[in-house]
């Protein structure tokens, strides 16, 4: 190769690790970039928009409510978490990077930080792009249970395990986390056997099948949160399962 050739391939190497340190920094502290912040026992908010402190306060209750709910092996009472709330388009392309348009995304191994797009925190609101509010049940605190919850699973089935789990037992997990252990069974299988878009990932974009399945396993199946994690059934087998033992 031509010294000019090695010179210039020098040059990009250090500009890509330069850029991926800067994007690495940002991910794991990016503080600087929020400038309102209230926090409740371990967890934290920030905002780059101002908002009500008591309110942002009752977010975070109401969030570790959710999250104490969790089965005994993914509770943890002694780590911090904070949630970042983008509203600010340059704000989201930095955190949210190839997830750009999702409600909310957490990176672990890499960084344990929630991040979730525009939102009114003192309404309990994410909002869409068009500024209106997601409908309930999916409230903002349901996002942040939802992102932190990718930490806990993570943390419990450890970097590698959590990266290669089936999509329905990582994502229906955190979901489960997210609304707190509230699913209705009977109901989620019934829609499931109507064909409720709802209940279609790639059409909806929501996570109720998986929710659906993980509360399956771990409420009439007995499954340990462990056993869950450590399973790499098919979701086609864990909807044979659920859909023969539950009617609706």
């Amino acid at each position: 190769m031509p010294r000019r050739a090695r010179r210039a391939a020098t040059w990009l190497a250090a500009l890509v690790l330069v850029a991926g340190g800067g994007a690495l920094a940002l991910l794991l502290y990016p503080q600087p970039l929020y400038a309102y912040s209230a926090s409740a026992g371990r967890l934290a908010v920030h905002s780059d928009r101002p908002f009500d402190q008591d309110k942002a306060r009752l977010l975070l209750a109401e969030v570790e409510r959710r999250l104490a709910t969790a089965p005994t092996e993914l509770r943890d009472g002694a780590s911090t978490y904070h949630v970042f709330v983008a509203n600010s388009e340059w704000r989201r392309r930095l955190s949210f990077l190839w997830n750009y348009g999702a409600g909310g995304v957490n990176y672990y191994p890499i960084a344990w930080n929630a991040f979730l797009r525009q939102a009114d925190i003192d309404a309990g609101a994410l909002l869409r792009s068009d500024g209106t509010p997601v409908p309930q049940p999916r409230t903002l605190a349901y996002y942040a249970a939802h992102e932190i919850g990718h930490s806990l699973i993570g943390r419990r089935a450890g970097a590698f395990a959590n990266w290669r789990l089936p999509a329905w037992i990582r994502e229906g997990l955190a979901d489960y986390l997210g609304f707190g252990g509230e699913v209705d069974i009977e109901a989620l299988t019934a829609a499931l056997r109507r064909g409720d878009p709802d209940l279609d990932p790639a059409k909806s974009g929501l996570y109720a099948r998986y929710r659906l399945l993980v509360a399956f396993m771990l409420e009439r199946e007995g499954w340990s949160v462990d056993r869950l994690l450590q399973s790499d059934m098919p979701i086609a087998e864990a909807e044979r399962m659920l859909l023969a033992a539950v009617r609706g």
